[in-house]
C-alpha cells in the first residue's frame, strides 16, 4: 500500500470492522523502508520485529543470517485470557483492549499495546534454548523504538515478575521506560529470577533492583529509541537514549541495606558480575543475616540442574573467616528427595559439589536449601528454609510484564510500539546512533 509522506493511517479491528484515523508523521515511505534494511544488515541480529513483516497472520522477525535462521512469531494476549491469537483472529474489542495498528513511526507501521488489555508475545516454547533466550553471560543488546502515550513500565524483554513473592518470578532481562522515581530508561537484569536482595526488609525488597538507569529524560507522546547493552567482558549492563548514554547516580534504599552504606551508586554504566538467570541455572541467596552483625552483605549458591553443580558464594568473600557455615540442598519431585537425602557441604567461597548425573528435574519440581552457621557443637540455620519451584521460563512479552501482583489488566504499560531488536553482541554507542531513526538521535 503506497502512503503519502504528510499522513498515517491509525486502523484497528472493531467488530469485524476496519476503523482509521488520520494523523501527521514526519518520515516518507523510502526512508522507513531503508531504516528497517538498515537494522537488518546490523551484524549479530538475532531478532528483529518491525510489525510490517507477517507470515499467516502472524508478525514475525527477521534475523542475521550468519547469527541464526529463526524466525519468532508474535501472538496477541490479554490478562485473565489464557489463549494468544493470531491478528485476524483476535476476539476483543472494547476499547481498551482494540487491535490498533498505526501507519507511521520509524519503520511505517506502529502497535498499540495497552497494559494487559492487549499486549505482545513470543511464546517459551517459540525460543527456548535459542539465541532470544538469554542467561548466563551471554553477552546482548536490546533495542526498540517507542512512543509511550501513559502509564510507563515495560518495553520488551522476558520478565514475569513471580507476583513479588521474594523467591518466585522468572526475570531474565527488560527494557522498562521509567521506574525507581525516574523519566527515561531502565535496563533491567536478573541474576535470581526473584527478588535481588531476598535478605532485605528495607521497603521494595520484595522487586529486581539490579538495573542500569539512564540520565537522560523523555516526555510521553515522541518517539524514542531505547536501548541496553550487557557486556559480560567489561561485566557492565548500560542504558541509552536515543543513542547516548548519560551517566546516572542513584541512591537505592535496598542496596544501601544490604551492603551497610548510604552512598549514591554509579548506574550508567552499572557493574553486574552475575550470571543471568536461567529456569536451569540461576542464583539463590539466603536470608536471615545482614552486614552490620556478621559482616556478610550476601549468601547464596548457584545452581546448575543441567550440569547436576552447586556453588557457594558470599559477599564480602573474605568476610566471616572466624564463622564456620554449612549449606543443605534437596529436590524434591512430590514431596519425595531425588537425592539420596539432602546434600550439604562446608560453605567456603567458591565451594562446589555435584549430585547424581541421574537426578533429572523438570518443572514442578522443588530445590529446599539451608545455611547453616556454627554455634560451639551445634548448626543453627540462619534465616529461614528456602523452597524454589521449579518452572518453564517465562515467555518473551511487548509492553506488559508478567506476574505483576494478581494479574490485573490494569497494570503495565501505554505505548506505541514500532520495533524491537535484540543481537547477540554489545552493540558500540556509534552502531547504536545509526539506528536511531527519531528525531533528536543520533547526536
Amino acid at each position: 500500500m503506497k502512503l503519502l509522506a504528510s499522513t498515517a493511517v491509525v486502523v484497528w479491528l472493531l467488530g469485524g470492522s476496519v476503523m482509521r484515523e488520520d494523523r501527521p508523521h514526519s518520515r516518507g515511505v523510502g526512508a522507513q523502508e531503508n531504516a528497517a534494511q538498515q537494522v537488518a544488515r546490523v551484524p549479530g541480529l538475532v531478532a528483529f520485529w518491525d510489525f510490517n513483516r507477517v507470515e499467516n497472520n502472524q508478525w514475525v522477525s527477521v534475523s542475521d543470517a550468519k547469527t541464526t535462521d529463526r524466525a519468532f512469531p508474535i501472538v496477541l494476549r490479554k490478562i485473565g485470557d489464557p489463549k494468544g491469537y493470531r491478528l485476524n483472529e483476535w476476539p476483543h474489542t472494547d476499547a481498551e483492549s482494540q487491535l490498533r495498528i498505526e501507519e507511521g513511526g520509524p519503520f511505517g507501521k506502529a502497535v498499540r499495546f495497552n497494559k494487559g488489555y492487549i499486549f505482545g508475545e513470543v511464546p517459551r516454547a517459540a525460543f527456548d534454548k535459542t539465541l532470544l533466550d538469554i542467561s548466563g553471560r551471554q553477552p546482548f543488546t536490546l533495542v526498540s523504538w517507542v512512543k509511550f502515550t501513559d502509564e510507563r513500565h515495560l518495553i520488551a524483554g522476558v520478565w514475569d515478575e513471580g507476583g513479588w513473592d521474594k523467591y518466585g518470578g522468572r526475570r531474565q532481562y527488560a527494557l522498562f521506560g521509567g521506574l525507581f522515581g525516574t523519566n527515561g530508561v531502565t535496563a533491567h537484569v536478573s541474576a535470581t529470577g526473584a527478588a535481588s536482595y531476598p535478605q532485605s526488609n528495607a521497603a521494595g525488597a520484595q522487586y529486581a533492583r539490579l538495573k542500569a538507569l539512564d540520565g537522560g529524560t523523555f516526555e510521553n507522546n515522541e518517539w524514542v529509541c531505547v536501548a541496553m547493552v550487557y557486556d559480560p567482558a567489561k561485566r557492565e549492563v548500560s542504558a541509552f537514549l536515543n543513542g547516548v548514554q548519560t551517566p546516572f547516580e542513584y541512591g537505592d534504599n535496598v542496596v544501601q541495606d544490604v551492603f551497610g552504606h548510604r552512598n549514591k551508586e554509579p548506574l550508567n554504566p552499572v557493574t553486574f558480575e552475575w550470571p543471568l538467570f536461567s529456569p536451569r541455572a540461576f542464583t539463590l541467596k539466603f536470608n536471615g543475616y545482614n552486614i552490620a552483625s556478621g559482616g556478610v552483605a550476601e549468601h547464596w549458591i548457584f545452581l546448575d540442574t543441567e550440569e547436576n553443580r552447586i556453588t557457594y558464594g558470599r559477599s564480602p568473600a573474605e568476610s566471616a573467616k572466624d564463622k564456620k557455615f554449612r549449606v543443605a540442598v534437596d529436590i524434591q519431585r512430590q514431596n519425595k528427595s531425588l537425592l539420596a537425602g539432602p546434600l550439604s557441604f562446608d560453605a567456603t567461597p567458591d565451594a562446589t559439589v555435584h549430585y547424581p548425573t541421574t537426578v533429572k528435574t523438570q518443572p514442578g519440581d522443588v530445590v529446599i536449601a539451608s545455611l547453616l552457621e556454627q554455634d560451639g557443637t551445634e548448626w543453627k540455620r540462619v534465616g529461614g528454609e528456602l523452597n524454589k519451584t521449579l518452572q518453564e521460563g517465562a515467555p518473551f512479552t511487548f509492553g506488559r510484564a508478567l506476574g505483576l501482583g494478581e494479574e490485573e489488566p490494569e497494570h503495565g504499560s501505554v505505548l506505541t510500539m514500532g520495533g524491537v531488536a535484540v543481537f547477540n553482541r554489545p552493540l558500540t554507542a556509534a552502531e547504536l546512533r545509526s539506528i536511531v531513526f527519531v528525531r533528536g538521535g543520533g547526536k
